[in-house]
């Protein structure tokens, strides 16, 4: 496979490993990196990351939006490097509008 040589050294190697594997089984790239977003997108290869995979394990009654609050406090202790501001925002709307608002909500943002 030749995505490194069509899209540059950025990605690692292991990065291009996961997306050859996601685009041979047409599944979904989790990934928080954003050189490896662009180039999955360029792929068409789905892609989601932290925000969108609690939003699904919340959808799909996996976890609840104090448990992924719990887990968002854990990630922010451990340095972890994520787009604050918006995950919580996301997090709040499913809090306050409740279950079918708030994922309709939520599939716009995400």
């Amino acid at each position: 496979y030749l995505l490194p040589a069509k899209n540059g050294s950025k990605p690692s190697h292991n990065d291009y490993l996961a997306l050859a594997l996601a685009k041979q089984e047409a599944c979904t790239l989790l990934t928080g990196d954003t050189n490896l977003r662009i180039v999955a997108n360029k792929e068409q290869v789905n892609v989601m990351g932290t925000i969108g995979l609690l939003c699904a394990m919340i959808e799909n009654q996996l976890l609840s939006v104090e448990d992924a609050f719990k887990a968002l406090d854990r990630m922010k202790s451990g340095k972890r490097r994520l787009p604050w501001p918006d995950t919580e925002k996301v997090l709040n709307t499913l809090r306050l509008l409740g279950s079918a608002i708030g994922k309709q909500a939520l599939r716009a943002w995400v």
